[in-house]
C-alpha cells in the first residue's frame, strides 16, 4: 500500500509539473484567436498586417490609472523572427515605462515575438 501511495504521489507531481509548464507560454499562435481573446477580456485590440496590439486602462492597487498593453508580431518562420528580434527589442525598451513593474521585454516564442505587461500577455492566450 505504501508503495502504491508513493507512485501515485509522484505521478500527480509529474502531471502538475507538466500542466504548470504548459500554461506558462506566451500569446496565442493564431493572430485571430489572440485578437478575439483580447477583445473578450475588454482590451481595445487591432490586427494590422502581421501584428496584433491591445491596450486596456485599469486601476492599480493604489487606485491610479494603469495602462495594460501587449504587441505581438507574427512571422512566417522562426528564422525570420530571430532576424527581427534585435530591432523589436529596441522598440520594446522604448515603450517601457519606468513605473511598469510587470513589464515583459521582447520575448520570442518560435515564429512570434511579443512584449507588454504580464496581464495583457496573459489575456492574449
Amino acid at each position: 500500500m505504501k508503495k502504491f501511495v508513493r507512485i501515485l504521489a509522484l505521478t500527480l507531481v509529474a502531471v502538475m509539473l507538466c500542466a504548470t509548464l504548459a500554461s506558462c507560454g506566451g500569446p496565442n499562435k493564431d493572430p485571430e484567436k489572440a485578437l478575439a481573446s483580447l477583445k473578450e477580456e475588454g482590451y481595445t485590440a487591432v490586427k494590422v498586417g502581421d501584428y496584433v496590439s491591445g491596450t486596456k486602462l485599469v486601476k492599480d492597487d493604489d487606485g491610479k490609472d494603469k495602462l495594460e498593453h501587449v504587441t505581438i508580431y507574427y512571422y512566417d518562420s522562426k528564422e525570420d523572427a530571430t532576424a527581427a528580434m534585435e530591432k523589436i527589442q529596441k522598440l520594446a525598451d522604448e515603450e517601457k515605462d519606468d513605473k511598469d513593474t510587470d513589464w515583459v521585454g521582447a520575448t520570442q516564442s518560435g515564429s512570434i515575438i511579443y512584449f507588454g505587461t504580464k496581464a495583457a500577455i496573459k489575456a492574449a492566450k
